[in-house]
């Protein structure tokens, strides 16, 4: 449309042309070098730094951590007034590392055997004994009647007990934590039959009414570098009055525990626990690493 002139005015000259932005290339280079860096550390964090949470590390992963950390755990509870138990490794596949995601854990349980008004002592020992990273201390509540041990063994494998302060029997308990599952990994181990049983745990199960005993063993590597182990019989005949039948066995042994259906003794360096129930006898003779 042509431009209309009033009189006696001047014209007024179009607006100028928009001018086109120039494009800032520097800007653009720095916002790509800038993703290029945090790419490569990350890819560099995944490779070399630990794991933050339990779930960055499968089932496969922790359980020699939770082998070494038995072994500490058993050297550390094991003393020439109590009696020590190493119980088979076990996995609970009951577990959740998210609500819609199974896991798998692996535990096992080293039973402690204390007289009377030893626990606080006991664990106080055993913290104590336990290697300086793995920040074991022993607590009890205000009134002084529950006693507990905690550890960090590294690798999100904890050591835990707790025990009323008049007890004289507690479970240190050497967990994994919830895991993903790994292939590879037998999660149903099958018990292992005993070839070697310590003079010790033969003289007990003597000293029961004869049965066929068909023992079973468990082991863990001791921080020397030795091997503990636990010779267990169970469902052997139990006799009328059990104090009386390990007499002999017993004499001149450290008797820890004299109850009508439970005995533990240290047989030297042998821990012996003698029990029963209906009618069955079980016993378990442990080689520590003493």
């Amino acid at each position: 449309m042509a431009a209309v002139t009033v009189p006696g005015s001047r014209p007024v000259p179009p607006p100028p042309a928009a001018r086109r932005p120039r494009r800032r290339w520097w800007l653009t280079g720095v916002v790509v070098a800038w993703a290029l860096l945090l790419a490569g550390l990350a890819v560099w964090s995944v490779r070399h730094d630990p794991p933050t949470v339990p779930e960055q590390r499968d089932i496969a992963d922790a359980l020699p951590v939770l082998q070494r950390a038995t072994g500490f755990t058993l050297a550390a509870a094991d003393a020439t007034d109590r009696t020590v138990t190493l119980g088979e490794l076990t996995f609970d596949r009951d577990c959740a590392l998210t609500p819609v995601r199974k896991g798998v854990e692996a535990t096992r349980e080293i039973t402690v055997r204390v007289q009377p008004g030893q626990v606080p002592g006991a664990l106080r020992d055993i913290a104590r004994a336990l290697p300086a990273e793995y920040a074991a201390t022993a607590r009890h509540n205000q009134a002084d009647t529950r006693y507990g041990l905690r550890a960090d063994a590294g690798e999100f494998v904890s050591v835990d007990t707790t025990a009323d302060s008049d007890a004289t029997v507690f479970t240190l308990l050497v967990s994994t934590g919830c895991r993903p599952v790994a292939a590879g990994v037998d999660l149903d181990p099958a018990p292992r039959a005993a070839t070697e049983m310590p003079p010790a745990f033969t003289a007990a199960v003597r000293a029961l009414p004869a049965t066929a005993v068909r023992a079973t063993t468990t082991e863990v590597t001791c921080p020397s570098g030795g091997t503990a182990r636990t010779v267990t019989a169970d469902d052997l005949t139990a006799p009328a009055d059990l104090g009386r039948a390990l007499r002999d066995a017993v004499a001149g042994d450290v008797v820890v525990q004299a109850e009508p259906h439970a005995w533990a003794y240290r047989a030297g360096d042998v821990s012996v626990v003698v029990s029963d129930s209906e009618g069955r006898a079980r016993v378990a003779a442990t080689t520590g690493c003493r």
